[in-house]
């Protein structure tokens, strides 16, 4: 790069050297001495020859007449010369540039001009006319001295400004010769100093080619140098190891004897071609890949190839790298059995935790709910008592089973953590005054405190801290008997290395309990750990609670450990990384609710007729009055008849969609515009809301409809001091306005009790494949005779879906009228409280709308295996 540029630079000195050196001589050649002393002669020739015209006018011969021949080539002669001063290139400026010179040189013109009549005409006029002429002659001479002066300063001038130039073009021409003979020096030291570059690289190569030389003979890899024909040029000594061949023996043989597939080694040269060139290229530039090879003596092994291209000078070779990999494929084998094995020991533990977790828990929650039912009844006291102590023992349960959900959960990633602000004395109190009652029932004394400067609010997830903690505090009761259980909490002022604004606040449970036995220490985390496992133990437990506070404090980027000596106690201690925050700001209070009082008539819009009979049937047992429509376009024309004190509106319906006919509803001026609209979706976003409300929604409920969730839309939308008791009479209530604030706060944060996973440990309406809390609530709200009706007609539903999709090619796009059966079956799916077949529904026609990034061949392969699951379910 330097050397290119010095050549470059060179290259510009030396024609600026050149274009300066020509313009000199060109200049010199201007101020030759001839033309120079010519010019001036004839600038001082002018006054010489009007002086020869004068004496030729005032010189008289012997006889007295004057010499009239020499008069008139007198005249001539200064004629042309001034010809030559008007007419001459030489004199072109000089006239063009100097007044004073174009007016002597115009008046002597004019004065030769004039007397030319007398020059050309008779002897006797010129005779007669030369005293005159004379006079006339010498009144010119201070015109021609002028002429000369005036002339030979200007071209005085002239020459002395070329000399300048001249001077000027001569120093540019030195200092470029000096440049020139400065960068021949800089390009002779640069040649020397790459002549040396050279050298060493010669030095370099050569030892980087012994360097080659050693690795090559001393890699544990085979590297077999070919030509372009396959030929073998090179073999080094692991070559010869693995193929059991010495490089004598290889060289100047094919390489494709080398390999056990007979098309590469029967091909010869044509193998070898097509190794190399063309679309075929399978293992050239390839990376390794995987081969057979035959040794010397016949054994086929597998090996890793990896052949790569080059050029030793115009040739082409190709250089192979051969690894023996039968050992490894011999580990590698053992090592998938093993894990096969593991895998299948697992696979087999979780599916048995999870299949009599279900089985057990949907038994129970329907012995728990019919507890519940009894307990509403006449009962003795002594019933009521066994009535209690089945609902503990069966709570209990439920609680060991929901333990075993939560640890499916944890391993399947499912875990969510929130991130919000937590108020810690507040959290620490509530779990004080919750377990004070059971510490008291052992003779404890509970109690909690800070150690050190307090941090009062923090963000992190207040729910996951709470049960770590109410499993910690459950077991030091559990241990512990008349004693004492002390939380404490305490943070680390120091801010987290690699994370600046956190800070780490710990967590400890102590107790002066029975202590744990140094060699159960390090298992106590354990799942279905327990200190003891005798039947004649003084505590109970499933041994998981431990384990989950494990997995939730590592999934929040936490520790947790114990200290303990056995009978003084014990201490458990979580460290967790927060972000120290403020205090929210006060929430308004919201506005109170009063319970919607009074019939009112309702209109309600759905498509589907599973969906449409629940939420009828449950407004009907309410004592509301129901008018259907199946389809958007039909809400509107009933709307736009009659009037409605509220219209509950599908979102996703054919002919015409929920937000379109609310826009059609406000826009007409049927007497049910202003009618309060609550819209139903199974799938309701935060940027969902907008639109609903843009298009002059009220508010949402979320799919499946429950009846509380129905009870608070209702007193969410009419919230007058008197409820919408004026319904009754035939006259709607006042809505809230869709901008007051608080409008929609519970509607917003609790779009459907089933739509999300329930905080409460006794409900696990998401974990389950069926929510038996919803059924329990549709067959209440429709009686057994209609829910069985509902329920025959929707596996009549899902089963031919189901088949339909089967049939169809997966690598096809849905059809449109496909998809809009998808969204029916999942709406019914989400009244029956499928909550895994509907999520399945959902994702596959959001994918086949494009509007989930899932392949669509997947989500339509675990459809039939999930609606198998589930129908068993629902049919048992």
């Amino acid at each position: 790069m330097l050397g290119c540029c010095l050549a470059l630079m060179l290259t510009v000195v030396l024609s600026l050297s050149l274009f300066y050196s020509r313009d000199v001589l060109n200049r010199l050649e201007q101020l030759q001495s001839a033309r120079s002393d010519n010019v001036q002669w004839t600038l001082t020739q002018v006054e010489v020859e009007h002086l020869s015209f004068l004496n030729a006018l005032e010189r008289r011969e012997a006889d007295g007449e004057a010499d009239l021949p020499r008069v008139r080539e007198a005249y001539d002669v200064l004629f042309s010369r001034l010809a030559t001063l008007r007419n001459g290139s030489l004199f072109h400026d000089l006239v063009a540039t100097k007044p004073e010179f174009r007016a002597a040189l115009t008046g002597v013109h004019d004065f030769m001009k004039a007397a030319m009549p007398l020059i050309d005409g008779p002897d006797e006029a010129l005779r007669a006319a030369l005293p005159a002429l004379a006079e006339q002659t010498r009144a010119a001479r201070q015109e021609v001295r002028r002429l000369s002066t005036t002339g030979l300063a200007y071209f005085a001038v002239n020459a002395d400004l070329h000399r300048r130039e001249i001077a000027a073009t001569l120093r540019r021409l030195a200092f470029d010769a000096a440049s020139l003979l400065v960068l021949l020096t800089a390009l002779s030291l640069y040649l020397l100093l790459v002549n040396r570059q050279k050298s060493r690289r010669g030095i370099a190569l050569e030892q980087a080619n012994h360097r080659m030389n050693t690795i090559l003979s001393t890699s544990l890899d085979g590297v077999i140098v070919t030509d372009a024909t396959g030929r073998v040029l090179e073999f080094n000594g692991a070559a010869e190891t693995i193929f059991r061949l010495s490089s004598a023996e290889m060289k100047g043989r094919l390489v494709t004897d080398l390999f056990h597939t007979d098309r590469l080694r029967d091909g010869g040269p044509a193998a070898m071609a097509q190794l190399r060139e063309g679309g075929a290229r399978q293992i050239v530039g390839q990376g390794r890949v995987r081969r057979e090879a035959r040794r010397s003596d016949g054994e086929i092994f597998p090996m890793e190839l990896a052949v790569q291209a080059a050029h030793d000078g115009e040739d082409e070779i190709l250089i192979a790298f051969v690894r023996d990999v039968s050992q490894q494929d011999a580990d590698e084998k053992k090592l998938v059995e093993a894990h096969d094995r593991a895998l299948a020991g697992e696979k087999a533990k979780a599916d048995f935790l999870t299949v009599m977790s279900h089985e057990i828990r949907t038994p129970l929650n329907g012995l728990l709910g019919n507890l519940s039912l009894l307990g509403g009844s006449d009962l003795t006291e002594e019933q009521r008592q066994f009535l209690r102590n089945m609902d503990v023992s069966g709570r209990i349960l439920l609680k060991h089973v929901d333990a075993v959900l939560d640890i499916a959960r944890f391993e399947a990633g499912k875990l969510q953590l929130a991130q919000e602000p937590v108020h810690v004395d507040e959290l620490m109190q509530n779990l004080v005054g919750g377990q004070i009652g059971n510490a008291a029932g052992r003779g404890n004394r509970l109690d909690w405190a800070w150690v050190g400067p307090p941090q009062h609010w923090v963000n992190s997830d207040a729910q996951r801290i709470y049960q770590i903690l109410l499993n910690l505090v459950g077991n030091a009761i559990k241990f512990t008997e008349q004693g004492r259980i002390t939380i404490e909490a305490e943070t680390d002022p120091a801010p987290l290395p690699d994370a600046p604004k956190r800070l780490m606040i710990e967590f400890r449970v102590s107790d002066t309990g029975q202590g744990i036995a140094e060699d159960q220490i390090t298992t106590i985390f354990d799942d279905f750990h327990t200190s003891d496992t005798s039947f004649g133990r003084a505590a109970g437990g499933a041994g998981l609670g431990l384990g989950i506070c494990r997995r939730i404090t590592n999934a929040m980027g936490g520790e947790i450990g114990v200290e303990s000596m056995p009978g003084e106690g014990s201490t458990f201690w979580v460290r967790l990384p927060v972000i120290p925050t403020e205090a929210p700001a006060p929430k308004d209070k919201p506005p109170s609710r009063h319970p919607v009082r009074g019939a009112l008539c309702i209109l309600v819009v759905e498509d589907n007729d599973i969906n449409l009979q629940v939420t009828c049937s449950m407004l009907e047992r309410e004592g509301h009055s129901v008018t259907c429509a199946r389809d958007g376009q039909s809400g509107v024309e009933k709307a736009n008849a009659h009037r409605f004190d509220l219209i509950l509106l599908d979102i996703s319906m054919p002919v015409l969609d929920g937000l379109e006919a609310t826009r059609q509803i406000r826009a007409g001026c049927g007497p049910s515009a202003q009618a309060p609209i609550i819209a139903l979706s199974a799938n309701v976003l935060p940027q969902d809301t907008e639109r609903f409300h843009a298009a002059g929604m009220d508010d949402f409920l979320g799919k499946p409809l429950t009846l509380d969730a129905l009870r608070r839309a209702l007193c969410t939308v009419y919230s007058g001091p008197t409820g919408v008791e004026e319904a009754g009479s035939g006259r709607a209530a006042e809505p809230r306005h869709a901008g007051a604030p608080g409008d929609r706060a519970a509607a917003a944060k609790d779009p459907g009790a089933t739509d999300r996973p329930s905080s409460n440990p006794t409900s696990n309406a998401q974990t389950s494949s069926i929510d038996a809390n919803k059924i329990s609530d549709m067959r209440q709200t429709l009686g057994d005779a209609g829910f069985e009706r509902l329920l025959g007609r929707f596996l009549d539903e899902a089963d031919t879906l189901i088949r339909d999709l089967s049939a169809q090619d997966p690598q096809e796009d849905i059809a449109e009228h496909m998809i809009g059966r998808i969204h029916k079956v999942s709406g019914s799916a989400a009244s029956f409280g499928t909550t895994e077949f509907r999520k399945l529904l959902n994702d596959t026609e959001r994918a086949a709308k494009g509007e989930l990034d899932m392949p669509l061949p997947e989500l339509l392969a675990r459809l039939a295996p999930c609606w198998q699951r589930t129908r068993v379910l629902l049919e048992a």
